[in-house]
């Protein structure tokens, strides 16, 4: 079983002895009653991460001593997933299911059929933020995505340029998923619509920027899965989904 893991703004170094406390020491020793001897690690979201052995508890905290720290490499090919907004659970969903699977980065999309308006895009993004940060702890995850600023249609087709490859899912589609030969690809945009779909305005523009439309089987998939599905029935063609000696390859370890 994998160590629990813990996000803290930490510089480690092997051998060092810090205190655990604020939100995720409070996690630590009152919820996962985490007892000396026992194993977590801690990150920074950036890459960092290290293996700890609990020396002692608080009510409020709990004292680790770091036994190793490796830093892990970007992932490549980088996927970037421009979500639609999609209300309550659905949206939580989204954002959980696709940091679960490895996203890089989540981008926000006004859509013209999103039933969800974000009147307070900063509050809004915070939240998403806090969502997608508790599924990358979930997950065991080193990288915390990184989360953009709200998309309009416009924003996102200037987004298409900057990917070697951009899709966007529809189900009129006549290009499968699975014809995508994504080989040689360092980084894959992928468009998911909101719950009333994509217009045809907005999918003629995200051609027209250069974005493949193809589909996923002959069923109509939700927005709040779409996204995760999609990136699971690609990244078999990456090195990401990868035998264990080559993903302990991908971490360096930290000595000071």
């Amino acid at each position: 079983m994998t160590n629990p893991l813990f996000f803290v703004d930490h510089k480690f170094a092997p051998g060092e002895t810090f205190t655990l406390d604020g939100d995720e020491g409070r996690h630590a020793a009152t919820v996962k009653r985490l007892r000396v001897g026992e194993t977590v690690d801690v990150a920074n979201g950036k890459g960092l991460r290290a293996s700890c052995s609990v020396t002692q508890t608080e009510r409020n905290s709990i004292q680790l001593l770091i036994v190793e720290v490796l830093q892990e490499s970007v992932s490549t090919p980088q996927f970037t997933v421009v979500q639609a907004l999609a209300k309550g659970d659905r949206a939580d969903l989204a954002l959980e299911v696709l940091t679960e699977v490895g996203v890089d980065v989540i981008v926000p999309w006004s859509a013209t059929h999103c039933v969800v308006k974000w009147d307070e895009p900063a509050k809004a993004k915070r939240k998403w933020q806090r969502t997608i940060t508790e599924a990358a702890k979930q997950s065991r995850r080193a990288w915390i995505p990184e989360l953009f600023d709200l998309h309009s249609t416009p924003a996102v087709a200037d987004l298409i340029a900057s990917n070697d490859i951009a899709v966007v899912l529809h189900e009129s589609a006549n290009q499968s998923i699975a014809d995508l030969d994504i080989s040689q690809s360092k980084s894959i945009l992928v468009i998911v619509g909101p719950e009333g779909g994509i217009t045809d305005q907005e999918l003629s523009d995200f051609q027209d920027a250069g974005a493949q439309v193809v589909r996923m089987g002959s069923t109509v998939m939700r927005t709040s899965t779409a996204g995760a599905i999609c990136l699971g029935a690609l990244l078999p063609q990456t090195s990401r989904w990868a035998t264990s000696e080559k993903l302990e390859n991908a971490s360096e370890k930290v000595t000071d």
